[in-house]
């Protein structure tokens, strides 16, 4: 059983995380607000981010399409990137964002968990989306995330329990590490 303030924290920690690390500079916008439609998820690539203890595993999918716009946001430092935009940069970009908020996730849940484990990111494409429910989740969210007001992304939430999952994060402190590398 998943509880609610367990599922309420795992909502701050996630919005805290992409609040904190997917603004590539302090004059971006990022706002996220939950879906309860989840067709309105049409991107046809997600990667997929892991963290798991021994009495739950939470995965976060975050939706893109390999878009100019897509493309523009998160690679655009990258003077590797062809005029196709179809370099593997983008996809090293775009993980590498999605890797450094996992990365404070964890290290949030670590205060209420103390053996959790992440895995690299990597990509899928929109037809593995249906093995979801083969996982079982206890929870399954999603978000809509809205960039600059203009770059449309979407996250899907998924915990699977394996136990009673209870925690509550403070809502109130604010994420100051970001991109810190962690040795195990």
């Amino acid at each position: 059983m998943i509880s609610e303030q367990a599922q309420n924290s795992f909502n701050h920690l996630f919005k805290a995380a992409v609040m904190a690390n997917f603004s590539a500079s302090n004059d971006d916008s990022c706002d996220i607000v939950p879906i309860n439609n989840h067709e309105e998820i049409t991107e046809t690539e997600f990667s997929v981010l892991t963290i798991t203890s021994s009495c739950f595993r939470f995965l976060t999918l975050l939706h893109f399409e390999s878009n100019e716009a897509t493309i523009n946001y998160f690679a655009k430092d990258s003077a590797a990137l062809n005029e196709n935009n179809d370099s593997p940069v983008f996809l090293d970009a775009i993980l590498e964002f999605c890797n450094m908020a996992c990365g404070t996730m964890n290290r949030t849940l670590h205060h209420h968990y103390h053996f959790t484990g992440m895995s690299t990111p990597y990509v899928l494409t929109r037809p593995s989306l249906e093995f979801i429910s083969a996982l079982e989740p206890g929870y399954l969210k999603h978000y809509r995330i809205t960039i600059n007001l203009s770059l449309v992304l979407h996250a899907t939430l998924c915990i699977c329990n394996y136990g009673s999952v209870d925690f509550t994060v403070d809502t109130s402190e604010a994420q100051d590490s970001i991109g810190e590398l962690e040795l195990f």
